[in-house]
């Protein structure tokens, strides 16, 4: 895979598929890139888009820089940033998973200019500064203690079909220490998604699964944006509403169309 050299001389790894309009496919606290082409999203969006599959630091082949100066919400969005430049991307749609989604609303938030669409995977409700570094500071020992399997424990008791075992290893295969500086990183960094979202002017889509998000949330986040509407995926949380590409490309596809 090419290398992207960061500002910070972290070496990045990315590759792209496909022709047309450009979408950066972008992870959260687990996997690497090709979970994109497994789940049938590449298969799917590529003969009419330019899929920039993009292992962000800590995963698969990129760098794992160690601290959480290293590892913040803004340093991924700036990474973003210096992706589209060095494919000569003036703008870009971009979709994230999970902790993907921190990372696209600060890049819209910040550079609007390059975000042409955006599509996040998860709920986003109402979060305080105090409640989301308070979250951080507790999760941080556990996640310590409990490894990769904490996570992969609680994501199961969502979904009434278990997620593969082969989502579970992706996950395991990790850097965990990555996502330790990143929970860090919240407690120094003062700002959370939701202080954001009025200022994403980008079209947005929300992909949510039921069962991560039973109270509905999500609707909130929508209501406080300028172009914003989510696509609730019955039946199903947060790893199934992803990895279960099926039921939402249509929903997703659509949307891309219409927006770009």
């Amino acid at each position: 895979m090419p290398k992207l050299t960061t500002s910070d001389e972290v070496r990045l790894s990315y590759r792209t598929v496909g022709s047309g309009p450009a979408i950066v496919l972008h992870l959260g606290a687990g996997c690497d890139a090709s979970l994109w082409e497994r789940i049938g999203v590449v298969d799917a969006l590529s003969p009419t888009m330019t899929c920039v599959l993009f292992d962000h630091r800590g995963h698969g082949e990129s760098d794992k820089p160690r601290g959480w100066e290293k590892n913040t919400n803004d340093r991924y969005a700036l990474d973003v940033v210096e992706l589209l430049d060095e494919l000569g991307l003036e703008r870009a749609a971009f979709w994230g998973y999970s902790a993907g989604i921190d990372v696209g609303i600060r890049l819209a938030q910040q550079h609007p200019a390059r975000v042409s669409a955006q599509v996040g995977t998860g709920s986003v409700g109402p979060i305080t500064v105090e409640e989301y570094t308070s979250w951080a500071r507790g999760r941080r020992p556990q996640v310590a203690a409990g490894g990769w399997q904490l996570l992969i424990d609680g994501f199961d008791r969502q979904e009434t079909v278990p997620p593969p075992e082969w989502m579970n290893d992706a996950i395991r295969a990790t850097d965990l220490q990555q996502y330790l500086d990143s929970l860090e990183a919240i407690e120094h960094t003062p700002w959370t998604y939701w202080d954001l979202l009025p200022q994403v002017m980008a079209p947005t889509l929300w992909v949510v699964g039921e069962f991560e998000d039973p109270d509905d949330e999500t609707a909130q986040g929508v209501s406080v944006m300028p172009d914003a509407r989510q696509f609730r995926v019955p039946g199903v949380g947060h790893i199934r509403s992803f990895i279960d590409a099926d039921l939402v490309l249509p929903t997703v596809t659509e949307f891309l169309v219409q927006a770009l």
